[in-house]
């Protein structure tokens, strides 16, 4: 069977398809790379505006001059020049002179882009950071620091004590039978599996409120003691609250763990010994600083709240907290605390409060 040879008109008009198909292609590749750079570009603007409006805050709200020099300082430092700066505002949110504003718009000077006509495009990013305190709703942990009986405490004044460990579910009773520190939420009575489901979400459906609060929406005062050790619901809960580590943005040096020094940070300014920098983190929650009533207690009186670092469990008067051997005890670190406010975390910020808390809100 003989072949037909090639023509060289047929091999022309193969050399003119594949010219044409590669420089479609090349124009596709080139505008990616061009679309790349571009959103390569933006992402670079909204982390720089997110960084300066974090670190203007931290002058707020008491030196709103002062917050607007670092936060510029902190975006030339970050490479985008003065003229890229198109705002900065100190705005009031829910204190006067408590958010910082910053907006960024630069030119983006396209590469390949330039065939199709397309020389330069504005790109831009804006970022709100807030200063607030403890304050606010139902968020809270079903445990209880004791008023004179808690490390964390201080034993005359009560006042906190920041940078303390101690433990907020003892393990070995608090010397009034029955009762290890572990409290009923809502009064239901639901036993260690309601105990453990709020261990894992940190929240209550009642409003508490601290002795002298006024707050119209608090509902009560008081906490139902709960009774028993709860040695598995501790354990389950407290694994699968921190199962959602490692937080994004908070945890720094890979060990898949928000640390203390990952979540609070030195404040400093004279407002607080720490500002809570990685509020997502599981590990941050706030606890009932509370006074005991009756033997054997029946109930606890909130007294105020407690923000504190939870350090996790351990097992104790057992080698192993299995087969209804030994207590489990839950550690944590004392940030700080307020009296007379509401169970909560982030509220409008609150000059008589000891803990800043600064955090993204745009």
């Amino acid at each position: 069977m003989m072949m037909r040879a090639t023509t060289q008109p047929e091999r022309g008009q193969t050399l003119l398809i594949f010219v044409l198909a590669l420089s479609v292609l090349l124009g596709f590749t080139a505008m990616a790379i061009d679309v790349g750079l571009f959103y390569e570009d933006r992402r670079h603007m909204q982390n720089t505006a997110d960084a300066a409006a974090l670190a203007g805050v931290a002058e707020l709200p008491y030196n709103p001059a002062a917050a607007k020099i670092k936060a510029a300082e902190w975006a030339a430092n970050n490479g985008v020049p003065s003229g890229e700066l198109k705002s900065l505002e100190v705005r009031t949110t829910d204190f006067p002179n408590d958010t910082m504003f910053v907006e960024l718009e630069g030119q983006f000077s396209w590469v390949f882009g330039r065939v199709l006509g397309k020389t330069t495009d504005a790109v831009g990013a804006s970022a709100a950071a807030r200063i607030g305190s403890i304050s606010g709703n139902n968020d809270l942990m079903p445990w209880a620091i004791v008023f004179g009986d808690s490390l964390c405490l201080d034993p005359i004044t009560n006042d906190p004590i920041p940078g303390m460990n101690c433990s907020v579910k003892i393990g070995a009773g608090s010397g009034i039978t029955g009762w290890y520190g572990a409290l009923d939420l809502d009064g239901n009575g639901g036993g260690s599996a309601e105990y453990e489901s709020n261990i894992i979400d940190g929240t209550a459906d009642t409003v508490y409120c601290a002795v002298g609060q006024t707050d119209p929406s608090c509902e009560t005062t008081d906490i139902d003691a709960l009774s028993g050790n709860k040695v598995g619901g501790t354990g389950h809960g407290i694994d699968e609250r921190l199962a959602a580590e490692a937080t994004p943005g908070c945890t720094k040096d890979g060990d898949d763990v928000d640390n203390f020094n990952e979540v609070f940070a030195p404040n400093t300014t004279a407002l607080s010994q720490y500002i809570v920098v990685c509020p997502e983190s599981p590990r941050v929650i706030i606890v009932p600083i509370v006074t005991l009533n009756g033997d054997p207690i029946k109930s606890v009186t909130i007294q105020g709240w407690a923000l504190a670092y939870l350090n996790g469990y351990k097992c104790v008067d057992a080698v192993s907290c299995t087969g209804g051997k030994g207590h489990w005890e839950v550690d944590i670190t004392m940030v700080d605390a307020v009296y007379s406010q509401a169970a909560g975390f982030i509220g409008a910020f609150d000059p008589l409060s000891p803990v800043a808390v600064r955090r993204l809100i745009q």
